[in-house]
């Protein structure tokens, strides 16, 4: 714990996003966090959940993270909600809320008749490679075919890039990114996707974490 506090005030001291990849990253290799330490670094961070699972409670229906939400909003399908985890946290640029935690192969709604899922591959990321399988449908069953979707990715408190990623298309709505990272913590990947009946473009921010 005194090793943990120290990292932590440390990375305080220049960079409160260094703070969040300090304390997912100690959390996760099995490190335990003192009452005092969730508080000051839950204080700092606001959005980070640094003290455990039991310190989100599980979304009530209707509401995420305290935003109203109803099933024809944009943004995370209620039932994708993780409330156990921060190895994936999605947000839909334009939208209410801040990052919300979300399983693996979750849903967001990005209008009525247009949805994404989301699958990480491997979860939890425990490689400098990785893989994001979107997948657009309607809904109901039919793929979006021939969506320009783009990527950039770069690490979240430090630049390195950023990087771009090219689709990989299949004919039934998947659209799969490689993803090389250059050292463990946790990235931001942007993905924009213009719809092909509209022209509309949607914009997520996908940041996964990669753990040893």
């Amino acid at each position: 714990t005194a090793g943990l506090l120290a990292l932590v005030f440390a990375a305080c001291s220049s960079d409160d996003a260094a703070v969040a990849d300090a304390v997912d990253t100690a959390r996760l290799s099995g490190a335990t966090v003192s009452n005092s330490a969730q508080a000051a670094v839950s204080e700092l961070l606001g959005d980070i959940d640094a003290s455990g699972p039991a310190a989100t409670p599980e979304p009530t229906p209707g509401r995420i993270r305290g935003v109203s939400y109803s099933p024809t909003e944009p943004g995370v399908v209620e039932s994708s909600v993780d409330s156990e985890r921060n190895l994936l946290r999605i947000k839909l640029q334009g939208t209410d809320g801040g990052r919300v935690s979300m399983k693996n192969g979750g849903v967001i709604r990005l209008r009525e008749g247009l949805v994404a899922e989301i699958f990480v591959d491997p979860f939890p990321t425990h490689t400098l490679t990785a893989w994001i399988d979107l997948y657009l449908h309607d809904g109901a069953g039919s793929e979006f075919k021939d969506v320009k979707v783009v990527i950039d990715y770069d690490m979240f408190s430090m630049g390195h890039g950023p990087f771009f990623s090219v689709a990989d298309k299949s004919p039934n709505g998947h659209y799969t990114f490689r993803l090389d990272y250059v050292m463990f913590g946790r990235w931001i990947q942007i993905l924009e996707i213009q719809d092909p009946e509209t022209d509309d473009e949607y914009t997520l921010e996908v940041i996964v974490v990669a753990v040893p």
